[in-house]
């Protein structure tokens, strides 16, 4: 590390003497929509070869210009949000990656005691779209193995912890485009040790949005409401989530259009005392366009959840929560610019537990989500936010929640860039109106100082740090370090390397 840092400190010295007036490239342009469809920028056209590493099959790259971003081309009832569109050259993609990592961590445990722990990470990420006449693939995936160094004397206040396990991010998409039709199907597939929301399991907040701005976009690119929740930080279990997702859209005219959507997911756990969840859900809308950046739809929901406890006789299995929502949305893009949308409406949840807790019961709520990304010509910030009934993480029999991200970066010179990134998560168990209720609250916030090394690879500097308030009992058992994770903050601070097949730099990373 002291050999990386002494290294980064002469590359910045020698960056001084660039020219501050060059044009940078920047390394945040705007993502590939996911259902913008491919006959917009490549109408009929036959298969491209597929990009790889090498500068005789590469454009020049050139500055950020939103006058030629293809416009995004989703709407505001599909399941995929809104975009500020995407630059054409950046659709057919073949892009493997390798990183090291190493990391030194403050872990919370029982009474406020903290343990300094060290993590070595090794994994491998991979980008690929193609294009071809109407239909579109892709596949972004990110994983690796982290090995644990000085948990051996901390397992008195954590618990069993193990020595190196795995995590792994999987996307898959394929876009079809006929006539009037859009078609679109997905599937996401995580497996990590910890809250997938914070980044916890995998290198923690700050390691986690850069391995996502590695990947030219985030591995949660679903609207929240589609997959199952992970948004409270638990103690060391593995779990493993995937969500399946098929989407209909119809166009009515240029300005009309009805789409349907529906989702299954599932959340399983590796440990006993945490909660399984299975999830249905299924969407309708119509969308009307105003004006060439101003719309609106009107949209109806409904998703069922089942749950299954392991290990905890308190509340047995066959419990179940159901939700009916409709709600007004608005959204305004400008393309390469500005990607808004809003949604609110009313939410029925009716909860089942047939075998003790709180029983059957009804409550009314108010559903909401929000999404905002602007983007200038070196800097950009996004925020996501979510209000509704969630399956509560794994530790609640179905939740309230609410939860908020945002990500901001910055180009310093042509080859320095800095981001930051933040989210704060409420949960709230289900309970009758008037009967008290459980309650977690948590916070992350991480900071990237990255450099671009060749025309392969980078260097990261990472921190990262997240705090969680837990409550005594969760569903009758009592929370404890192993189950709910520590009281107090946990940090992260390291540096990574990362190394690409194809020349950095191409298109918008």
């Amino acid at each position: 590390m002291i050999a990386l840092l002494l290294f980064a400190g002469a590359a910045f010295a020698q960056d001084q003497k660039q020219d501050e007036n060059t044009s940078p490239l920047d390394p945040n342009a705007p993502l590939q929509p996911l259902d913008a469809p491919p006959g917009v920028a490549y109408p009929n056209k036959p298969p491209v070869g597929v990009l790889r590493g090498g500068a005789i099959e590469t454009p020049e790259a050139q500055p950020y210009d939103p006058a030629q971003v293809t416009p995004d081309q989703n709407t505001l009832a599909g399941a995929a949000p809104f975009t500020i569109g995407s630059l054409q050259h950046s659709v057919n993609v073949f892009d493997p990656a390798i990183s090291v990592s190493q990391l030194g961590q403050a872990v919370p445990g029982t009474s406020g005691k903290t343990v300094f722990t060290g993590v070595s990470m090794v994994g491998g990420s991979l980008k690929f779209n193609r294009t071809w006449s109407e239909y579109r693939f892709s596949i972004l995936y990110n994983g690796g193995e982290t090995f644990n160094l000085g948990y051996g004397a901390a397992a008195a206040f954590f618990g069993p912890t193990s020595p190196h396990y795995q995590f792994h991010n999987l996307a898959i998409s394929q876009q079809m485009n006929w006539a009037r039709w859009h078609l679109l199907f997905r599937d996401e597939f995580v497996a990590s040790p910890g809250a997938a929301f914070s980044g916890q399991g995998e290198g923690g907040p700050g390691l986690a949005a850069q391995f996502s701005s590695m990947m030219g976009s985030s591995l949660s690119s679903i609207a929240e409401g589609f997959v199952p929740s992970e948004s409270i930080n638990t103690g060391e279990a593995m779990r493993y989530r995937n969500s399946v997702l098929g989407q209909a859209e119809y166009s009515f005219s240029r300005r009309s259009a009805v789409t349907f959507s529906g989702s299954y997911g599932l959340l399983d756990f590796s440990n006993a005392g945490y909660i399984n969840s299975r999830f249905l859900g299924a969407q309708a809308g119509y969308d009307y366009l105003l004006d060439p950046a101003n719309s609106i739809a009107f949209l109806a929901s409904y998703g069922k959840i089942d749950y299954t406890v392991t290990g905890s006789p308190a509340l047995g299995s066959g419990s179940s929560t159901q939700a009916y929502a409709g709600a007004l949305a608005y959204g305004r893009k400008i393309t390469g610019r500005l990607a808004f949308q809003v949604a609110v409406g009313p939410q029925e949840i009716e909860a089942k537990s047939p075998t003790g807790g709180t029983g059957n019961f009804h409550l009314l709520f108010v559903s909401a989500n929000s999404a905002l990304t602007y983007q200038r010509r070196r800097s950009g910030i996004s925020l996501t936010f979510m209000r509704g009934l969630t399956g509560g993480s794994g530790v609640f029999v179905g939740a309230t929640s609410n939860t908020l991200s945002v990500r901001a970066h910055h180009q310093f010179t042509r080859y320095w860039t800095g981001s930051i990134n933040g989210g704060y998560a409420l949960n709230n168990s289900l309970a009758p109106a008037g009967t008290p209720t459980s309650r977690f609250d948590n916070w992350f916030a991480g900071a990237n100082l990255g450099r671009q090394l060749g025309q392969h690879a980078t260097i990261n500097f990472n921190y990262g740090a997240l705090r969680q308030s837990n409550p005594a009992q969760i569903n009758l058992v009592n929370c404890t370090v192993v189950l709910c994770g520590g009281n107090g903050i946990e940090e992260t601070v390291g540096v990574t390397v990362d190394w690409h097949l194809r020349r950095i730099g191409l298109e918008g990373r």
